[in-house]
């Protein structure tokens, strides 16, 4: 996993080609559901998406790719399969709801 990182749009679209299937995971410092939710999710990932590499990015420190990406709340979720974008939530998301999502075109890709 990586953590804290900023990047431009272009590096951002660059990472996307290079990699198969990507989280990406907005939060900012002063979220409190951010900081709750971040480790359920990355358990989620590890255990049953373990070919999704998770990005994990504040959304403060990138705010030209927050708003390029129309990243409007935290925290935001957004999933890639193959540089194309399969699930968006902007806001709160139960894990249940986020493993619904993902479950189907992770197996599709994967299998």
């Amino acid at each position: 996993m990586e953590l804290d990182l900023q990047y431009s749009v272009q590096e951002f679209e660059e990472m996307l080609q290079q990699k198969p299937a990507v989280m990406v995971y907005f939060y900012q410092e002063t979220c409190g559901v951010c900081k709750i939710l971040f480790p359920k999710v990355k358990e989620l990932v590890e255990d049953k998406f373990p070919q999704i590499e998770l990005i994990v990015l504040e959304a403060e420190k990138n705010k030209e790719l927050a708003a390029q990406l129309r990243m409007l709340a935290v925290p935001g979720i957004l999933i890639y399969f193959d540089g194309k974008e399969f699930f968006r939530s902007n806001g709160l998301i139960t894990l249940h709801e986020l493993e619904r999502k993902v479950e189907r075109p992770y197996l599709l890709f994967f299998s």
